[in-house]
């Protein structure tokens, strides 16, 4: 039998590259097994996309080295998110989520372009902050104020008294120009938005939400009308509204597990595969606005191959949702994915049935 082994990260635990070795060694040398470790934007999308980019050179923004690749004849840098402004960043752990902005990605982005970059591909996903990106745009010349004119600190702490902007000085990218890799789809507000879901997994206390969702949403409203871009998109609100001000510049916002499989890949990989193995973390209900495992299975669909689905954990509220996109799932019992072994991965993908499902 074929199998493509196609995961993302564990995040916090294993990378997809090792994640995908483990699944492998359990399957055993008796299959065909065909790596291809994937990502969806967030943590571990360099690491996964290098291999298939044409990479001329390296340069380093922010204090981070990151890969410059041809892109349609355009010097394209691509620059993560995670590693700027991650959750596992220690300069943002040492901060309460008030306190963390986006300013470094900011920051990052003007020295690629000063690097002689002319496109830029972010990648969103795995940010510790939910500052709706005014760290970013003050860094590419937004000036935010309070109702005493006096400049804000950019972070989440400084959209909460934000009552002036000035955009005079806002740098935009002309079309095409700047790519932005969505690792889900949410909006900025709403029972399904960034501020209720997300802020609260990053540090917002149950009792911010209300006040932080109103700042995110009066900004929204004003932004919105200056720059065309509505909040309700359904991946304004990726990386704490990252998307949102991106689009504001003139980002085209594009589903990163999408655009990373295609540069993967994948669907190639899949012709005459009887099982596609992916996987996460933590597979829960935002595994189903557009994480990797979900796009993953989607496409799997036009090729009439197996899915199977190892994550470090399965959330039980979501497991129903999930059956209809897997014929097999197994979590390897680890809480939130954390603290996963490659020896337990290998265990799970050694003990599961492989027969074809009809």
């Amino acid at each position: 039998m074929k199998f493509v082994v196609a995961p993302d990260s564990y995040k916090g635990s294993l990378s997809a590259i090792e994640v995908a070795e483990a699944i492998v060694t359990g399957i055993g040398p008796a299959h065909e097994r065909l790596l291809r470790p994937l990502a969806d934007g967030g943590e571990g999308s360099t690491a996964v996309l290098e291999p298939y980019l044409d990479v001329s050179r390296r340069i380093v923004c922010a204090g981070v080295d990151i890969p410059v690749f041809d892109l349609g004849g355009s010097p394209t840098a691509l620059i993560e998110s995670a590693r700027f402004v991650g959750l596992h960043d220690p300069r943002m752990a040492a901060l309460i989520l008030r306190e963390r902005g986006t300013m470094a990605l900011g920051q990052a982005m003007i020295d690629a372009l000063g690097h002689g970059a002319e496109t830029l591909v972010v990648a969103l996903g795995g940010s510790a902050t939910h500052d709706m990106g005014i760290g970013l745009l003050t860094a590419l010349g937004a000036r935010f104020s309070d109702a005493a004119g006096r400049l804000v600190t950019p972070d989440l702490d400084g959209l909460l008294k934000v009552e002036n902007v000035d955009l005079a000085r806002l740098r935009q990218f002309d079309a095409g120009r700047l790519i932005v890799l969505c690792d889900v789809e949410t909006p900025l507000v709403g029972e399904n938005g960034a501020t209720r879901v997300f802020a609260p997994q990053k540090g917002l206390a149950r009792d911010e939400v209300r006040p932080v969702e109103a700042a995110v949403e009066r900004l929204a409203d004003f932004l919105g009308l200056i720059g065309g871009v509505d909040g309700a998109d359904l991946r304004t609100g990726a990386a704490g509204g990252l998307g949102f001000a991106l689009a504001l510049v003139g980002g085209s916002l594009v589903s990163g597990a999408d655009w990373i499989i295609d540069r993967c890949g994948l669907a190639d990989a899949l012709v005459g595969a009887d099982w596609l193995v992916t996987g996460e973390g933590c597979s829960d209900a935002q595994t189903l606005t557009g994480k990797l495992p979900l796009r993953a299975a989607m496409l799997v669909r036009k090729f009439g191959v197996c899915t199977a689905l190892i994550s470090g954990s399965i959330d039980p509220g979501s497991a129903a949702a999930l059956d209809p996109f897997f014929d097999r799932r197994c979590a390897a019992a680890f809480p939130d994915g954390r603290h996963a072994t490659a020896e337990r991965v290998s265990e799970i993908a050694a003990g599961l049935r492989w027969d074809r499902v009809t």
